[in-house]
């Protein structure tokens, strides 16, 4: 077909005249067409035509290219034009033929404008008394779109003209041809023969067949009548079907294309991609706030705004390369969205659907949001924004949104400063019970409790946070120094939403924070721990390539110790214990380590799980898109449920490891009633022994013996301290443990604490039974 193409062009160029006869013949025709102007007002307009630069293809706005971690495509970005150019090579022989056929039959004879059509046009405007026929070249189509406006007049058609004769004296056909292919609208915003592809057919323009080519060419005509995805075409595509049977009739006509091809063609069933698949925007949790972190960069580095650089990077045809991965993205998504987790959750009938200015879409409620990040390479893996579909006005709730975050800031703000520091161990003990009155007193009435309104009495770093205990971290802070604890957040673990008055108050221990914080950066924060104490930024890119390939961007996390190894791997180990038997027990991924911390914040408006394994951190917020609406049966158990039903998949082929053990890490025997180094008494608790094996960081194992044991002789009659009076039947020896301060409540361990009372006056029932006289 191809050669037979080429011998018909070869008679028809033999029979034509010189280029210069051409084009002297045409600018005469011209003239006589707006003779009534007056051959001066010719001059003006042809002088006053724009330049044109012939390298029109290196001039085109272009979409910018998405491409996930491992390189595959997943979108474009683009601008006003949604377009990706390809050389004229990948376009099918049938697309461009179509495009000949049905816009520029004598598209290979004519020198840009074609004077046979100009008649036959005129002719009709005037039978008609209208400029509706139109006799513009495939050349002047090109000089239309690519400089000059559509307006159709007599002045622009001029200079098309004019333009259209130079540009075919410096570019041959294919160049035209390429360019035109690349420039014209085919509805949808979309621009070129390959985006249309992608949109309308969800495949390479390469790969169209000639039902396909002939559909796309027959859009040209009239983008909005023709669109596949309007209304009307999506109902009842008869006039779509019409306008192709109308190209490929004209493609038989000039021997374009045989008979069978024909046939084979008409009867063809078209199959579109769908319009939803089209229009999703699958990963825009993900993309959206990537853009910004590669506009921020380029602008930075090319010297202009971020608003500056989006413009750019949306009409540049550049590359990005983000840091995606699409399975765990999925992953996280399907969980985010399933509506089981949400069954028993509770709200006020008019916020089950909320939207926040009253006018746009209701959005459903509760929310969720998550993150999973390499902690170790520093790429983000999956952002999910929200629950629900997902749409321009959506709120990022992982990246835009803090909340507070209960609990689940214990780690950053209390025990992993002290621990760096030294401060305390894993084996510390400090008394769970309430705080003193003057510590009330100064923090204006503020009473911290724990959750479950309990106080356990003396309770080691390690059990305290495995159980969430509020008063332990809250006492623990105050010998951290709240300084401290903001200097570890803001500028070790990389929190970006700590203000003024967050330094001024003891609550911080407990998540209480004037703006809150954001799964984002908490999923971040707790990679710190499982990468051995080193902070790694958060990336969600790691190139930026041109339209020629070559590199204009590259990002690597930058990293930072923010605390020792030793430290790290003894809050890992403690925050295991949270997910084995602690708050998070629902986060358990079987034969996968895991730790992490459980957060709820006060009245039940937001639920926090931070987490990691060997591989991944991550982070699960939920609650309801107003701050402070409750949402009845939320718990962090059930955001710990949503992030381990999420790290089952993201973990299910990988093998099996665990977090490993830096040098100067030692195992040592402590009491954990004292978290000194236990006597033989320790042993003898009527509880059971209370000596237990723990980590340290060498040179922090204690060496002083426990003193909270003792024994005392007691009078089994009353359970009283014996006296010298007391028959020597009636005396028990029993180990207790000794409290120096009374609380303000009774603890859990108070029945285990040595007597202050003498047993006195004992009196004997007749049964032997004894009776304790004042």
């Amino acid at each position: 077909m191809e050669q037979e193409n080429n011998r018909r062009r070869k008679k028809q160029k033999k029979k034509s005249t010189g280029i210069g006869k051409k084009i002297l013949v045409t600018i005469l025709i011209l003239f006589l067409l707006i003779g009534a102007a007056g051959i001066g007002a010719v001059v003006a307009v042809v002088k006053s035509a724009p330049a044109i630069n012939t390298d029109i293809i290196s001039n085109l706005k272009q979409s910018s290219k998405i491409y996930d971690m491992n390189g595959n495509y997943i979108e474009d970005f683009s601008g006003s034009e949604n377009r990706n150019i390809v050389p004229l090579k990948q376009i099918p022989k049938n697309l461009q033929l179509a495009f000949v056929a049905i816009e520029d039959e004598r598209f290979y004879v004519h020198h840009g404008v074609d004077i046979k059509r100009i008649f036959g046009a005129l002719w009709y405007d005037i039978k008609t008394m209208s400029k509706a026929q139109g006799a513009s070249t495939i050349t002047q189509q090109l000089i239309k779109n690519y400089a000059l406006s559509p307006e159709k007049n007599f002045t622009r058609k001029l200079q098309e003209a004019y333009l259209a004769i130079q540009l075919e004296r410096q570019l041959s056909k294919d160049q035209i041809l390429e360019a035109y292919l690349n420039t014209i609208l085919l509805g949808n915003n979309t621009w070129g023969v390959q985006a249309a592809s992608l949109l309308y057919f969800g495949k390479d323009v390469s790969q169209l067949n000639l039902p396909e080519c002939a559909l796309l060419a027959g859009i040209t005509k009239n983008p909005s009548k023709y669109n596949p995805y309007s209304k009307k075409n999506l109902e009842n595509p008869k006039d779509l079907l019409d306008r192709q049977k109308t190209v490929l009739s004209k493609m038989l006509e000039l021997g374009f294309i045989s008979k069978e091809e024909y046939d084979s063609a008409i009867n063809y069933k078209l199959t579109f991609q769908s319009k939803q698949e089209a229009m999703s925007m699958k990963y825009q949790w993900f993309i959206e706030p990537a853009i910004e972190q590669i506009a921020k960069d380029f602008a930075e580095k090319y010297n202009m705004t971020e608003s500056e650089a989006k413009q750019r990077l949306r009409t540049g045809g550049y590359n990005l390369y983000l840091t995606i991965d699409p399975k765990i993205q999925d992953a996280a998504q399907s969980v985010i969205d399933n509506d089981k987790y949400y069954k028993g959750l509770r709200l006020q009938k008019d916020l089950l659907n909320y939207s926040a200015d009253g006018k746009s879409k209701a959005i459903i409620q509760p929310q969720a949001a998550a993150v999973i990040f390499d902690y170790k390479t520093g790429q983000v893996r999956a952002i999910v924004g929200g629950r629900g579909t997902h749409d321009l006005m959506s709120l990022n709730r992982a990246t835009e949104v803090p909340r507070q975050p209960g609990s689940s800031i214990k780690p950053l703000a209390v025990y992993g400063p002290a621990i760096d520091s030294k401060i305390a161990t894993a084996g510390t003990v400090i008394e769970d019970s309430p705080m003193p009155l003057d510590f009330v007193k100064a923090n204006k009435g503020w009473d911290p409790k724990n959750a479950d309104g309990k106080f356990r009495g003396y309770v080691t770093i390690r059990d305290a946070i495995k159980h969430s205990i509020n008063l332990v971290a809250v006492k623990l802070q105050l010998q951290v120094g709240v300084n401290t604890s903001i200097d570890y957040l803001q500028n070790k673990f990389h929190i970006t939403t700590i203000k003024k008055d967050d330094k001024n108050t003891a609550a911080l221990a407990l998540g209480g924070m004037t703006e809150g914080v954001t799964p984002f950066e908490m999923a971040a924060a707790y990679g710190v721990f499982g990468n051995q104490g080193i902070y790694s930024q958060p990336i969600m890119y790691t190139k930026v390539t041109d339209r020629n390939g070559d590199t204009v961007l590259e990002k690597t996390s930058e990293q930072s110790k923010s605390l020792s190894p030793q430290a790290a791997y003894i809050m890992t180990d403690m925050l295991k214990g949270v997910v084995s038997g602690g708050t998070a027990t629902s986060a358990n991924l079987g034969s996968m380590p895991a730790a992490g911390k459980t957060g709820t914040a006060s009245d039940y408006t937001n639920a926090w799980f931070c987490g990691f394994t060997p591989y991944y951190s991550g982070a699960v917020w939920m609650g309801h898109d107003q701050p402070k609406v409750k949402v009845g049966g939320l718990t962090s158990a059930l955001s710990a449920r949503l992030w381990g039903d999420i790290m089952r998949q993201v973990h299910k082929d990988l093998p099996i490891v665990d977090f490993q053990a830096p040098s100067e890490i030692v195992r040592s025997e402590i009491c954990i009633d004292s978290g000194n180094a236990p006597t033989d008494i320790c042993a003898q608790d009527q509880r059971g022994s209370r000596i237990r094996s723990e980590l340290f960081i060498d040179g922090t194992q204690p060496v002083e013996l426990c003193e909270i044991h003792t024994t005392a002789d007691i009078d089994i009659r009353t359970g009283k301290l014996a006296t010298e009076d007391t028959p020597a039947e009636y005396i028990q020896k029993k180990v207790f443990i000794k409290r120096t301060t009374p609380a303000r409540a009774p603890l859990l361990d108070d029945a285990y604490v040595l007597p202050s009372e003498f047993s006195t006056n004992i009196e004997e029932n007749s049964d032997g039974t004894p009776i304790a006289t004042p």
